[in-house]
């Protein structure tokens, strides 16, 4: 079972539970998936914070704080870079035209590529969220 955040085209957020991430697709291109709120069906995932709780082992305390380091302070930037090749497709110059199809459901949205200024301003207009992540250096 997995839990998404996900996010209508009028930026309301709400929980949704899946049995796998096929699940999710299926019912996103099937236009199943609607706010709750408006009833908008244009969903997409949102950013998800990592779920921590507190645990009584202490070693496995340190090990969380160890992740939550790598997403915050000085190598933040780099390790969402070296996350994001890890975990997402690169569709190069095609971003724009991906990321409709992601929010159409046509495609996984997990994705990343180059859209220029145009493009994005475009897209915003459109109510699909993108953002630029700046250039960092590999160590």
């Amino acid at each position: 079972m997995v839990k998404y955040n996900l996010r209508c085209s009028y930026d309301h957020e709400f929980e949704g539970w899946f049995s796998n991430e096929s699940s999710y697709l299926d019912q996103k291109k099937k236009k199943l998936l609607t706010c709750p709120i408006c009833d908008d069906d244009v969903i997409r995932r949102a950013i998800m914070a990592p779920n921590v709780t507190a645990k009584k082992n202490k070693s496995l305390q340190k090990e969380k704080k160890g992740e939550l380091a790598m997403y915050n302070g000085p190598n933040a930037a780099r390790n969402l870079k070296k996350w994001i090749k890890e975990n997402c497709e690169d569709v190069g110059s095609n971003f724009a035209n991906e990321a409709r199809k992601a929010v159409a459901g046509e495609r996984d949205d997990h994705i990343y590529g180059t859209a220029t200024d145009k493009e994005l301003k475009k897209l915003h207009e459109e109510g699909i969220s993108a953002l630029r992540i700046p250039k960092v250096k590999d160590h």
